[in-house]
């Protein structure tokens, strides 16, 4: 296989249903639909749990925005066709539910398409009736469980693995026509188109693989024919490449299988009965399971037959995608007859076995569940309301699966609502403070304007003085050096032979008591500018201080906004709660 959902000990490798979490609205409609609830909410995004799932693809119709994405084959199969593989295709026969066309356009499109031969599943689904009619004619002590549903094999495989020996040993339609297939041309890869997801399993299990080499569905398909912009209506029918399957074509149909194996169901001793939908297959298997009902057969599908899978392109009712499928019953278009298939079936064996796989699910006492209901304030019987907007049937449900890390509490839609009006007070009484804080800022802002200009004019009155101080220290300096060089001219050698030293003339003198009052000046101005220093300096202290508690109130708005903010954002996000469950709410 080139692309397989298994390993070798039958883990699941690839994910066959993903959630695209940009799109996902998280409404819980995946969950709600979910008939084992096998999705997994993490901070509100929605997982699912490849280990549960059936590969039913109810979680894909409930979601509305298409947030749910489908593993595709087609890329593989356009490029075994672009490297010249010869690839077959067998077509499930409820395709008259997705196409509104003739059987024989439809083998040509997929002609056009590239592949070598095309053939009907239904010819399958008769060889896998008259198998069934051969099974339940023996003595079969227990209940059988058909198994041409692989979603109903997920599901007892899964979840109820104490039924394992229940399934009936048969192969499906679609593993019995890619085993005739394979037969006749063993070198080909043969690709099944149908209305079904878990097919996508069933031709990856390790019990099963080797038949099936890919799988799309009708919609993958249509996508593919969109792409190749194929006009079907001027393509001229072609015919199938297997025997005329007549009755087999109403498989997709309910109660199919037991009409193309000439078996009827009787509801008055219930031996043999037709079970649709998920839900009603889970009861009948706990039923089955507990002993309180042993019919001889049952013929089980998840969807409430094929014609209803989540693969198919239509938006018509049940019954009238039935008709649409019934109506081809009597079609006859084929190029290939009976007797030439029955040499290659002669040597075919279409039974198959079964492995359990079971889901282990912790369990937790009656204490840990309510202490988790109390979370969400639910202390007694009466709280359980059971509104199942949280996806869950019932609240108790729902706080396991929060036990089990399956679910959040934050789904509970009661609990989001009774946080509101707290949430609304508090919004209110926030806003109170940041009108009063605002206030303050509105306050503090204009005296800011008023602090700064002053702190702008004493910072030029402040260059102003320490100008004004270098000027006078470098008045100084003059005087000084003046003084030094009159005092020298009158500093001579004290030698023995000197002259006797002269006095000073009176001119020098008054020179002198000039450059004394001038420095006496000097200093006065020095003083007096480096007192007007200290004191713009003590003002522009005291300016700071106030900038400074200025901040503080800028901090506390500030504060308050992001509080405001956070109680918006939870309100924000209780009402996108609401808005998503209410929309999708059943």
């Amino acid at each position: 296989m080139y692309n397989s959902l298994f390993d070798a000990r039958g883990v699941i490798i690839i994910a066959l249903i993903t959630t695209d979490h940009d799109n996902c609205r998280k409404c819980y409609a995946c969950v709600r639909a979910c008939p084992v609830k096998t999705i997994s909410i993490k901070n509100g995004l929605p997982e699912i749990v490849e280990a549960g799932c059936l590969g039913c693809g109810q979680c894909v119709l409930a979601c509305s925005i298409g947030a749910k994405i489908v593993q595709d084959d087609t890329p593989m199969i356009q490029k075994w066709l672009s490297e010249g593989t010869r690839v077959l295709a067998m077509v499930a026969p409820s395709y008259p539910a997705s196409f509104q066309l003739k059987g024989g356009q439809l083998v040509a499109a997929l002609r056009r398409l590239g592949f070598s031969s095309v053939q009907e599943v239904a010819y399958g689904a008769g060889i896998c009736a008259r198998e069934y009619a051969k099974y339940f004619s023996g003595q079969n002590v227990k209940t059988m469980i058909s198994t041409a549903c692989p979603a109903v094999v997920q599901l007892v495989e899964k979840h109820f693995p104490n039924l394992i020996e229940n399934l009936a040993p048969i192969d499906s339609p679609m593993l019995i026509q890619a085993k005739v297939m394979k037969a006749v041309q063993p070198d080909s890869k043969v690709v099944f188109i149908g209305p079904c997801f878990s097919k996508k399993y069933e031709s990856t299990d390790p019990n099963t693989e080797g038949y099936v080499d890919a799988v799309i569905t009708f919609r993958q398909l249509n996508h593919w024919f969109d792409r190749s912009e194929i006009d079907w209506r001027q393509l001229a029918e072609q015919p199938w490449d297997n025997p005329q399957p007549h009755i087999a074509r109403t498989f997709p149909i309910s109660g199919g299988l037991l009409k193309t194996a000439g078996m009827f169901e009787d509801i008055t001793s219930m031996d043999i009965v037709v079970v649709e939908g998920a839900r009603r297959c889970i009861e009948v298997l706990k039923a089955i399971d507990s002993g309180d009902f042993t019919p001889r057969f049952v013929d089980m599908l998840v969807c409430e037959g094929c014609v209803m899978g989540p693969g198919v392109v239509s938006d018509k009712s049940y019954v009238v995608r039935s008709h649409q499928v019934a109506k081809t019953v009597n079609q006859s278009n084929h190029s290939v007859c009976n007797e030439e298939m029955q040499p290659v079936l002669e040597k075919l064996d279409f039974t198959r076995t079964f492995k359990a796989r079971p889901v282990l699910k912790k369990t937790f006492t009656e204490e840990q569940v309510w202490q988790t209901l109390k979370e969400t304030g639910k202390h007694n019987i009466r709280d359980l309301i059971n509104c199942s907007a949280c996806g869950y049937d019932t609240c108790w449900e729902k706080a396991v699966a929060c036990l089990q890390g399956m679910a959040e509490k934050e789904m509970c839609l009661p609990f989001l609502l009774r946080q509101v009006p707290a949430l609304t007070n508090s919004l209110m009484d926030m806003s109170n403070k940041l009108m009063l804080s605002m206030e303050s800022i509105n306050f503090s802002t204009l005296t800011l304007k008023g602090t700064t200009s002053k702190i702008n004019s004493r910072n030029q009155q402040l260059e102003a003085l320490i100008k004004e101080t270098n000027t006078i220290a470098k008045d100084t300096l003059e005087l000084a050096n003046k003084v030094l060089l009159m005092v020298s001219q009158y500093q001579l050698p004290m030698e023995d032979d000197a002259l006797p030293q002269q006095p000073l003339a009176s001119s020098d003198i008054e020179e002198i008591r000039k450059i004394a009052a001038q420095s006496k000046l000097q200093s006065e101005k020095a003083t007096k500018a480096f007192e007007d220093i200290a004191s713009v300096l003590a003002r522009l202290r005291e300016d700071s201080i106030m900038i400074m508690e200025q901040e503080k109130a800028i901090k506390v708005v500030t504060s308050s906004l992001e509080q405001i903010v956070a109680t918006y954002d939870q309100l924000l996000n209780i009402g996108a709660a609401m808005a998503s469950i209410g929309r999708n709410y059943v």
